[in-house]
């Protein structure tokens, strides 16, 4: 690909930038990512507030059709990603704007489309997934939550977990067992979308060990969906589902987070001394150093030829793996080595003697849920063994 940007790309990531960097400075004390948006009441008004905002401007709507309000490129939607993940401004919903909204643009119905679509662009509705559940979680093709067809409506049965924000959102994308006898398991799955306040769904809090909470159980007993509400076709959603999760993981904001990190990183070792030195000049702090910002280049470079080639429709279902796994396990040495980096002083949160809010604190807890979550980084290299490499399945 040709990484040379036009000047009109180069004016409007700038412009992204700018937007991002005003609304940075409105964050609530201590915010931090997903576990603020989610955790607390603060940090979901900051998230709904800079969502008008891109909305407002036609942000969220980067890359689709013109006829559903659309303009913009891929590109344009990648520009936007590292401005916010540069800047560690939410805003965009993660699972409606960035996953279901092209999902449905792709495999819905035009009725789904229109009846859907404006609510994710105006940020009027806030989606969840209600994917796993307790013995469906890799091995997702084996979830048990049945969907029977009555009438108009499908019943629901079964619990889901591991369920992200759904304490806060108003509707979620749902993977239920349509067909228990079908011949191979992910042949009776149907792709749902549903009412967070449907009767009979009960949403159980899961909290972290540190009280953090963004996590959820999610109870379903005879909840009626509409038949309307499927996305493809009844019995044909696990290739909806892999659909979506292909535009899950190309990880860009993640990245561009763990660059404003790197930057902090060495600003703390040029103004830090230790032994009337600088910490920057200690050789084995440099090289450490030195090697995550090559990682992160990299990972960079990679995200980029998978966004170009998603925008020429060239994308491999691989693709997404690779750097999801690459993003996430580099994220999990940024953390491990901030925390060695600050010493004490990167075990404490809530003091004033904590470094950059206690920000190193709470991703050192949470830096493996990159590598667990989406898929483990597991069942991405399976991925990519099976269909990059054409590997045999293991009998």
């Amino acid at each position: 690909m040709d990484f040379k940007l036009t000047d009109e790309q180069v004016k409007l990531r700038q412009e992204f930038f700018d937007v991002c960097r005003e609304l940075e400075k409105l964050k609530p004390a201590g915010f931090t990512g997903l576990e603020s948006t989610f955790g607390s009441d603060e940090g979901w008004q900051y998230h709904l507030y800079c969502g008008k905002e891109f909305a407002k401007r036609g942000w969220t709507t980067l890359d689709w059709p013109a006829e559903y309000g659309g303009h913009g490129t891929m590109m344009d939607r990648v520009f936007f990603a590292e401005a916010r993940g540069y800047h560690d401004v939410p805003g965009v919903d993660i699972f409606g704007v960035e996953m279901l909204a092209p999902t449905i643009l792709h495999a819905a119905s035009d009725d789904i489309k229109k009846r859907f679509l404006p609510g994710i662009a105006k940020m009027e509705t806030t989606w969840g997934q209600l994917w796993s559940e307790p013995n469906a979680g890799s091995d997702l093709a084996s979830l048990a939550t049945a969907a029977v067809r009555k009438g108009e409506y499908y019943v629901l049965n079964g619990q889901k977990t591991w369920s992200t924000g759904c304490h806060r959102v108003s509707w979620a994308c749902a993977v239920v067992r349509t067909n228990p006898n079908a011949e191979k398991k992910h042949q009776g799955l149907t792709f749902l979308l549903l009412d967070m306040k449907t009767p009979g769904i009960t949403v159980k809090l899961l909290k972290y060990m540190d009280r953090g909470h963004y996590y959820n159980e999610v109870f379903l007993d005879d909840v009626h969906v509409p038949a309307n509400n499927v996305v493809g076709k009844e019995n044909q959603g696990w290739a909806v589902t892999q659909m979506l999760a292909g535009f899950e993981r190309s990880n860009l904001g993640a990245i561009m987070c763990m660059q404003r990190q790197i930057e902090d990183l060495v600003k703390f070792c040029n103004e830090t001394r230790l032994s009337d030195k600088p910490v920057s000049s200690d050789r084995v702090t440099r090289n450490r150093l030195a090697q995550i910002a090559c990682e992160l280049e990299a990972a960079r470079c990679l995200a980029y030829r998978i966004a170009d080639a998603q925008n020429k429709k060239e994308m491999a279902p691989f693709d997404a793996s690779a750097v999801k796994i690459i993003s996430g396990e580099l994220q999990a040495r940024v953390a491990h080595f901030a925390t060695e980096l600050f010493g004490p002083y990167g075990q404490v949160r809530l003091s004033r003697w904590a470094k950059y809010d206690g920000f190193y604190e709470t991703w050192y807890h949470h830096q493996f849920r990159l590598n667990v979550a989406m898929g483990t980084n597991e069942i991405q290299r399976n991925i990519i063994a099976w269909n990059g490499l054409n590997l045999p399945r293991m009998k």
